[in-house]
């Protein structure tokens, strides 16, 4: 369902990556070797994700980590989307409770 809405497979997974643990911090390198995709590729996406205000970016060191902007107004959207999508809202009821667990 989610392919249908967004073409690049790759802003998919950075979608996932960052709006279902809004915990997740990540760099460009990092990112390319767990995806197994190009750098450029993935730096054109978290430019644009960026951009938008959807991440946030912090220099550690060398590296540009990236994270979830969870006070941008479509934030809460996003990860009930991606939490449909993946099926975690059928398995964990809202106050985080395991549903239909013995």
């Amino acid at each position: 369902m989610l392919e249908s809405l967004i073409t690049s497979k790759t802003r998919i997974k950075l979608l996932l990556k960052f709006f279902l643990n809004s915990n997740t911090t990540a760099y460009l390198r990092n990112l390319a070797t767990e995806f197994g995709e190009s750098t450029n590729a993935i730096r054109q996406e978290l430019n644009r994700f960026e951009d938008s205000g959807l991440l946030t970016s912090k220099i550690n060191g060398n590296k540009k980590m990236f994270r979830a902007n969870t006070g941008h107004p479509f934030f809460p959207e996003i990860n009930k989307l991606l939490l449909k999508h993946s099926g975690i809202d059928k398995i964990i009821e809202p106050s985080g409770v395991l549903c239909g667990l013995a």
